[in-house]
């Protein structure tokens, strides 16, 4: 599926047609979903996007929600169907220098974004809030991963969830549509150690860890071994792990990218 920019329209209904077109078979069998999360007949849906009825402030919020769209173009999506809504020039004039005004603001957010170094406090917080962020940018370094479609049928992760964590990533410009596929720009992203979003980093991935462990997969290796021993062999575990770890992201820096995976190292005093 492409990525498609709402800012690129002033017409609802075509954003939401070209929305629906994108998915799988061409979006066959989405009005129904649609019509569903609207609590309205599919009929309804067809008479809206094909003629000159028009969803309610209500029905836009849900449609919203089940496209996955964030609060800032959820908000967007609001103001066209009120201007088209609208029954009187001024009412028109007022959403229409609203709509200006929001896509005026876009444009601004993405020339701060093309020149900026890192991500905002903000966009930081996002992004370690969970596990998927990161597999989600990680995995677009593979070619068969590239497309909303294979990343919602490699994680199992709703589609509306997909569209939100991939327009994230292209907001804050670490990954981009190129050439019909989704592809990496900024591959590395450095938390400092005194960061105080690191710790909540460790915890997401031990959560995906311990999810992995009930899965039972033969092909990964966990361990987990309480001992008692030396100080000096404390320390020379402690090195040869650190060496381990080079080692690990020296090999990885050559690898082509075939599979996903998660490397953590655990050792510590209890």
């Amino acid at each position: 599926m492409l990525y498609i920019s709402i800012y690129d329209y002033e017409d609802y209904k075509k954003f939401i047609v070209d929305w629906i077109e994108q998915g799988p078979s061409k979006g066959r069998g989405q009005r129904i979903h649609l019509a569903k999360a609207l609590s309205c007949q599919t009929p309804f849906i067809t008479h809206v996007l094909s003629g000159d009825y028009h969803f309610s402030p209500e029905q836009g919020a849900a449609c919203a929600k089940w496209m996955g769209l964030n609060d800032i173009d959820s908000e967007y999506l609001l103001l066209l169907i009120l201007k088209q809504r609208s029954a009187t020039r001024e009412s028109t004039a007022v959403f229409q220098r609203q709509i200006e005004k929001r896509k005026n603001e876009e444009n601004l957010l993405k020339k701060r974004l093309k020149i900026k170094e890192g991500l905002t406090a903000e966009d930081q917080m996002q992004y370690y809030s969970h596990w998927y962020y990161a597999a989600v940018h990680m995995s677009l370094m593979n070619p068969k991963l590239q497309t909303v479609e294979a990343l919602e049928k490699y994680f199992q992760l709703p589609r509306p969830k997909i569209l939100s964590i991939v327009d994230f990533l292209i907001q804050t410009q670490l990954i981009e549509l190129k050439d019909q596929r989704l592809k990496v720009k900024s591959p590395m992203i450095h938390l400092e150690k005194t960061s105080p979003l690191l710790a909540m980093h460790h915890a997401n991935w031990r959560l995906r860890t311990i999810e992995a462990v009930k899965d039972k997969d033969t092909s990964s290796l966990h361990y987990t071994g309480v001992v008692s021993l030396s100080h000096e062999d404390y320390e020379w575990i402690k090195s040869q792990i650190s060496l381990l770890l080079e080692k690990s992201i020296d090999k990885l820096k050559d690898s082509p990218d075939e599979k996903l995976a998660l490397l953590s190292f655990d050792w510590f005093q209890i």
